[in-house]
């Protein structure tokens, strides 16, 4: 979150707690090693960090200069692959 600064511009501050931190950025962004070599205990019931299957995955969010998100949650994906999970728009 920021929050205002009195010149006029933004501070950046943390203000979520860094376990909460990681999983808003990281969660199922990057594919689970231990499932491809079939070897992940947390498979079911899905309590695994990473994902197994593309339709799993997360983009990692990313915010630009300007303030703005690489893509926005509350907007589907109008190029969405059902088939492969894979969304062009954000993938940066």
């Amino acid at each position: 979150m920021a929050s205002s600064d009195p010149k006029g511009g933004l501070l950046s501050t943390q203000t979520e707690k860094p376990n909460h931190y990681t999983y808003l950025k990281e969660f199922r962004v990057e594919q689970c090693p231990s499932f491809l070599q079939h070897k992940c205990n947390q498979h079911r019931p899905f309590i695994c960090f990473n994902w197994h299957f593309m339709n799993q995955r997360r983009r990692r969010p990313v915010r630009r200069r300007d303030g703005s998100f690489n893509y926005s949650a509350d907007n589907y994906c109008t190029k969405y692959d059902e088939t492969t999970g894979i969304c062009p728009d954000g993938d940066e």
